[in-house]
């Protein structure tokens, strides 16, 4: 990998709103976008406010920024909505900016403006939308079915390999969750024959642990022979697992999800959750700020490129898709370890 270029502008780190709703850390004076001879680079989130894009800013994008003398913009809707994302988007883009990250909230919605970006000669790179076409990159932590199939693994085992389930999803918008999803259900499919999903439509907890909550609580008063919630946003296992609780059903149901570690460590230590499964998005964030820079410098990546970021020193390149080795099995050994 070539050598990162020197460049002499301290980070700066400004916490402010804008005037959509957002909140942004600035990089340059007066928080206009500038950064000498390199690249004026931003990254924006699904939302801020939330531990796991607080997670992301602190110890992904600004934890780099700091230790390669870049700055970085780090701007985001308050509300996991795509209209947020569509008007931080274009104002940074009138800011003149050479590098454009994000988690798109709905990759439909948001190829217009990622293709408008391109055309302006911004280099795109995206995560959590690996159908999108006018990207540059698109960087996943995992190959997505193997994802689905890892947490159905984990829950048919909880399980005991038979009974109903359900499956939850963050947003119906979220392409990363609904590919997960259906990655689950073809492994239980393949593998499992005694597991049924239930006769219903997909359920959204929409980025909310409470919804989850609420949603867990119908489930398992239309289906009173619910076994297992199999969700993919970070907020689904936290609201099913209460519920669980809640209702005495504690050994009976059983969930899993892609969530954060501090929101379900007291769920595994007492029992009502057995598992959980995670990447660590602030290492994608690095891998994504890394392979930028190195796109800017010229370099080109193919597979068996290294990124420099652990889970990302062999990448698989699959047209615009980057995968690399990252996910995690969270159970009640590990769960304190991690520090998000």
């Amino acid at each position: 990998m070539k050598k990162f270029l020197a460049l002499t502008i301290s980070v700066l780190l400004m916490l402010g709103l804008v005037a959509c709703g957002s909140s942004a850390d600035q990089a340059g004076p007066g928080g206009e976008a500038s950064n000498a001879d390199g690249p004026v680079i931003a990254f924006v989130p699904r939302v801020v406010g939330q531990a796991w894009w607080d997670h992301v800013r602190d110890n992904g994008v600004m934890a780099w920024a700091a230790q390669h003398g870049i700055d970085v913009i780090y701007q985001g809707p308050a509300n996991v909505e795509v209209e947020g994302q569509i008007q931080i988007i274009n104002d940074l883009m009138a800011q003149g900016i050479d590098i454009l990250l994000f988690a798109p909230n709905d990759s439909a919605a948001l190829e217009s403006i990622a293709a408008e970006a391109r055309e302006r000669g911004i280099i795109v790179i995206t995560t959590e939308g690996s159908g999108m076409q006018n990207v540059d990159f698109n960087v996943e932590a995992f190959n997505e079915e193997g994802f689905g199939a890892f947490m159905m693994e984990q829950l048919a085992s909880f399980m005991g390999y038979e009974g109903y389930y359900v499956t939850m999803v963050g947003s119906m918008t979220s392409e990363s969750h609904m590919n997960w999803a259906d990655a689950a259900v073809a492994r239980q499919l393949e593998m499992y024959p005694n597991m049924t999903l239930v006769p219903t439509a997909r359920v959204s907890s929409e980025h909310d642990s409470e919804i989850a909550f609420q949603r867990t609580m119908e489930l398992l008063q239309l289906y009173p022979d619910l076994r297992g919630i199999q969700g993919t946003g970070s907020f689904d296992a936290p609201g099913a697992a209460r519920a669980i609780s809640d209702l005495g059903l504690v050994g009976e149901v059983h969930v899993i999800s892609a969530t954060i570690p501090s929101e379900i460590r007291d769920f595994l230590h007492e029992g009502i959750m057995h598992g959980g499964a995670l990447w660590d998005p602030a290492l994608t964030a690095q891998a994504m700020l890394n392979l930028a820079v190195m796109m800017w410098e010229g370099e080109t990546i193919t597979t068996g490129s290294d990124l420099g970021i652990p889970g990302y020193e062999d990448v698989i390149v699959d047209g615009t898709l980057i995968i690399g080795d990252g996910a995690i099995s969270i159970t009640a050994d590990n769960v304190d370890d991690f520090g998000f």
